[in-house]
């Protein structure tokens, strides 16, 4: 979380438009949203990397959740992709663990939903691949509302308002503190409300090596302080650095139900659907994928 601080509130924007030029293609837009959920490098024996035929894989040992626990980016075939579930769901039962599939619409094989579904993995999330490609563009913030970026002081509030308001384990909120500064990129910013003592959300942002596309990864607010415009101030905030760093684009995952629709209202338009799979080796267990 290393870094100086920056404090925005207001309206956040730029006024250069005349120089500004969009670099960032389509396909590779479509890459890092596909790709963003395994950006994170390894940190051995908290976040491994695993090595499974035609998948992308992480896990997070002795954490039992589905985004600690993720394969993905599937390039499986009619002929191996059955070997390669039961592959996957052996793996993390005999560690007595639920694993996320993350799926998009260039998973193969056309089919794997329904082998997925055959295999026991149940829908957890639909989202919306969302991207906005003009990081000029103005957005008017609660003025009640700061954002600054956290350093490395703020780890405990990182992790307490992952833990609390997203909400996830504490101890994956612990690792994710951790692997999201070591991408390019990769900063946590905190948000506050006037009149509140330390802050009440939480979001991040990274960049895959070498792209101008930034990722918008994470947000969340305390209950009691939601509805107070803290995720359009963080988004805003993010996209401000994001443009000051020299990104063209800014990507995200937003669940329809939720996170997407603003999204939508703050200029960004859907590229691709991301569907969230989880399974659980214990039979009738309820899925989750927050708390």
């Amino acid at each position: 979380m290393a870094g100086s601080e920056r404090v925005s509130r207001g309206r956040i924007g730029s006024h250069d438009r005349s120089e500004y030029r969009m670099a960032a293609s389509e396909q590779s837009i479509l890459h890092t949203v596909q790709n963003s959920m395994f950006e994170f490098p390894a940190l051995p024996g908290r976040w491994d990397i695993l090595s499974f035929p035609g998948l992308r894989a992480h896990a997070t040992p002795g954490i039992d959740h589905p985004f600690g626990n993720m394969v993905g980016v599937s390039t499986l075939t009619e002929a191996n992709a059955d070997a390669a579930i039961a592959q996957v769901q052996d793996f993390f039962g005999k560690r007595g663990q639920v694993v996320g599939w993350w799926l998009n619409a260039s998973s193969t094989p056309i089919d794997l939903v329904t082998r997925l579904e055959a295999a026991g993995f149940s829908k957890m999330v639909e989202q919306a691949g969302l991207v906005l490609t003009d990081l000029r563009q103005e957005i008017a913030c609660n003025p009640a509302v700061t954002v600054r970026r956290a350093t490395e002081r703020d780890r405990a509030d990182v992790v307490r308002l992952y833990a609390e308001a997203y909400p996830m384990p504490e101890a994956l909120a612990s690792v994710y503190c951790e692997v999201v500064p070591l991408v390019d990129c990769g900063n946590h910013f905190l948000a506050y409300l006037d009149g509140v003592e330390g802050p009440v959300a939480v979001s991040s942002m990274f960049s895959p090596r070498g792209s101008s596309v930034m990722v918008m990864q994470g947000a969340a607010t305390l209950e009691a302080h939601r509805g107070r415009g803290t995720y359009t101030a963080l988004m805003a905030a993010r996209l401000a650095e994001a443009r000051a760093m020299g990104k063209r684009a800014a990507v995200l995952q937003g669940d329809r139900k939720t996170s997407a629709p603003i999204c939508v209202k703050l200029g960004f338009r859907e590229v691709c659907s991301v569907d969230f799979y989880a399974w659980s080796p214990t039979p009738g267990a309820k899925l989750d994928v927050h708390g």
